[in-house]
């Protein structure tokens, strides 16, 4: 059963306009490869056109015997991800979205099969800066899983769960008197999830774990959000993305930073036992849980609870048998907290990385921000939006870091390279 720490005076979604940001990787191009002849670009450029000729080609061939051939869908779909290889967002796009068109009209508006296609179209979306057309890009999907799943089936937790967290993203892009709508949306999309996987005995423990620290992500936002947005969204309808999904909730107001950090650490507490009673849980999944305990003490001041959890697992570190990797992984530097913001899906095309330089004292405080730069993605062009180094200084100076720990104990450390996920 849910908690009802996790669920009482639950915020509820309203509509929102949303924002989203590309993002892109670091790459270093070392001076020998810049020094490479022009022949041998010219002749790397024409094996990358290679596909795309190819798939042109096909393409012709298919339109000859009409307009919606049921492979063409296939061949654009293909197309689209070959031009996304090379950064080319903009076409891609057109190939993915007359590929899906052609989908729907053979095989109905809600098939299944132009899922895939769908998400590689928020993927170049979200690389092109199209807020808008993201949400109901993410909006469209939802409603496919439910169309094909039902709206109780578990496999719809894990779609909910990200369109949950895109939200949070959103939220510290938006300067609009909604943006809270953002974080009410995230949450009832959260824990909507969070209840299909409570109620479903086949979800795995980790699946259900993951909602968990999502939910006390939502709260951990929900406990900083400031000004007087509370009230006007309060009889607002819910966003689209959220549909379905939650139940008007007139006590918005009573949302305090206390009752976010009660709500958070009971979904903490729950982590460590799903953990501790699941036998094939690593040393590394209980070491994280009991870390993450001990970061929700310091994000809301708890410094005395937070430093005795800590120096507890650093005991239990140091007595097993993989201590320097547990050590390295949790404590050798200083980490943003909630430790959830600073991780990347594996195998994300996309997403918004800053990078800094920050000083970070041993009671978790950055200062001293420097050579704030975004990190790119290899094809893809800079983030256009102005206010990117504002975001990032933001996210440092309102921010808590797990600090770097030294002989056991908490340490002041200069000048850490620190890259961000603002999108992920």
């Amino acid at each position: 059963m849910i908690n009802n720490k996790l669920t009482n005076n639950a915020p509820t979604p309203t509509l929102f306009s949303s924002l989203l940001l590309p993002g892109l990787l670091l790459i270093t191009v070392s001076s020998m490869t810049m020094a490479e002849p022009s022949r041998s670009n010219s002749s790397a450029s024409a094996e990358k056109s290679a596909p795309l000729a190819s798939y042109y080609s096909t393409l012709q061939v298919y339109e000859t015997e009409g307009p919606y051939h049921q492979n063409s869908s296939e061949v654009l779909y293909s197309l689209g991800l070959e031009l996304q290889k090379g950064g080319q967002h903009g076409k891609a796009l057109k190939a993915l979205r007359r590929a899906m068109h052609i989908n729907r009209v053979n095989d109905g508006l809600n098939s299944f099969s132009q899922a895939p296609m769908l998400r590689s179209i928020i993927n170049s979306q979200k690389s092109m800066a199209r807020i808008e057309p993201v949400t109901n890009s993410y909006n469209q999907l939802l409603r496919i899983h439910i169309a094909t799943y039902g709206r109780n089936a578990p496999r719809i937790g894990l779609l909910l769960n990200e369109v949950g967290l895109w939200h949070i993203d959103a939220y510290q892009f938006d300067e609009s008197e909604t943006r809270i709508d953002h974080l009410t949306s995230a949450y009832s999309l959260i824990i909507s999830a969070l209840k299909l996987s409570e109620t479903n005995p086949d979800v795995a423990p980790s699946e259900q774990i993951q909602f968990l620290r999502s939910a006390a992500l939502a709260n951990f936002h929900l406990s900083r959000h400031q000004g007087d947005e509370w009230s006007s969204s309060t009889n607002s309808h819910y966003s689209r993305s959220a549909d379905g999904f939650a139940t008007t909730n007139p006590q918005r107001t009573k949302i305090l930073s206390g009752a976010s950090f009660r709500r958070g650490l009971a979904c903490h507490q729950r982590i460590i036992e799903l953990t501790a009673a699941n036998p094939d849980a690593s040393l590394e999944e209980k070491t994280r849980a009991q870390t993450e305990l001990a970061d929700w003490y310091l994000l809301f001041n708890h410094r005395t609870e937070a430093m005795i959890q800590y120096q507890q697992v650093l005991a239990e570190i140091e007595s097993s048998d993989q201590a320097d990797a547990l050590y390295k992984q949790f404590f050798a530097t200083p980490r943003l907290l909630p430790a959830l913001r600073m991780e990347q899906k594996q195998g994300a095309m996309t997403g918004l990385f800053m990078t800094a330089n920050v000083d970070i004292s041993d009671k978790g405080w950055g200062s001293g921000i420097d050579n704030i730069e975004e990190a790119l993605r290899p094809g893809q062009s800079p983030a256009t939006n102005k206010n990117l180094r504002y975001k990032m200084l933001n996210a440092i100076k309102g921010a808590r870091f797990r600090p770097q720990f030294v002989d056991n104990k908490p340490a002041d450390v200069s000048d850490v390279t620190l890259t961000l996920p603002l999108i992920h």
